[in-house]
């Protein structure tokens, strides 16, 4: 979507913290239709933010035409984006809730969108869907098992509950053998993508900053999207790698 910042009256237009705002309007900038003060407290948090972020930014993670989420030298083209939150702990807190019970106050957050090719997402994917995978396999084989008369029979003159209790062992095997296809899964795909968010090196970067992932568990799960976010902090592009994203965020040539 075109933005369009057209408010001249704004204390704030024109300026770097504009552009690191990155609103698509002015109308949905938090400086629209503050005073000189509020507008230059704005300014303050966003320099705050900024202060605390890498250097060389993070728009090198998603301004390119390239994976980062490839390891090694050769990067195959980015089809997509990777979503990972990060937030971090400044005193001027507010209450980000994570879960239903899991509270935690961050000062600041911002998004970390990797540019990412279809066999890395492919890789994510099929990594989230294995436990369940199991899970529809050993069951269904237990379920056919089971559902014959002449063998549920056999095992009722055994022991009246033993079809339950088949049924309830092969749950046990499926999630065992989930996670371990899973952590087989991972193993082997690591050595081509990093399938643990926190490995990477961007990551490592704004941990040793004071952030944090916003997604719960040892190995976060990015969001994908086909579009990346083009409005709000952390997502402006510089003016010279501007040409490398169409406006509406899908990756050109």
């Amino acid at each position: 979507m075109e933005q369009k910042r057209t408010d001249q009256t704004c204390p704030l237009w024109g300026t770097e913290t504009c552009a690191r705002l990155n609103m698509r309007a002015c109308r949905e900038c938090p400086a629209q239709g503050k005073d000189p003060r509020e507008a230059n407290d704005i300014r303050g948090d966003v320099e705050t933010l900024y202060s605390f972020l890498p250097e060389e930014g993070i728009h090198s993670l998603f301004a390119g035409t390239e994976c980062t989420l490839c390891k090694g030298e050769e990067k195959a083209r980015a089809e997509s984006y990777a979503l990972f939150d990060m937030g971090h702990a400044d005193p001027r807190q507010r209450k980000e809730k994570l879960s239903l019970f899991r509270n935690k106050t961050y000062g600041f957050v911002v998004p970390l969108q990797f540019g990412c090719c279809k066999n890395c997402r492919r890789r994510y994917q099929l990594l989230s869907w294995a436990p369940m995978l199991a899970a529809i396999l050993i069951l269904g084989l237990a379920l056919l098992v089971v559902s014959r008369e002449t063998l549920a029979q056999s095992m009722r003159d055994v022991w009246r509950g033993l079809p339950l209790l088949v049924l309830l062992i092969a749950g046990g095997v499926s999630f065992l053998l989930g996670k371990l296809l899973q952590r087989n899964l991972r193993a082997r795909f690591n050595a081509f993508t990093y399938m643990d968010l926190n490995d990477h090196p961007a990551v490592k970067r704004m941990g040793s900053l004071g952030w944090e992932g916003l997604t719960e568990g040892k190995y976060p799960q990015p969001v994908f999207t086909r579009k990346r976010l083009t409005y709000g902090v952390g997502t402006a592009v510089p003016v010279e790698q501007a040409e490398k994203t169409e406006g509406n965020g899908e990756i050109v040539d």
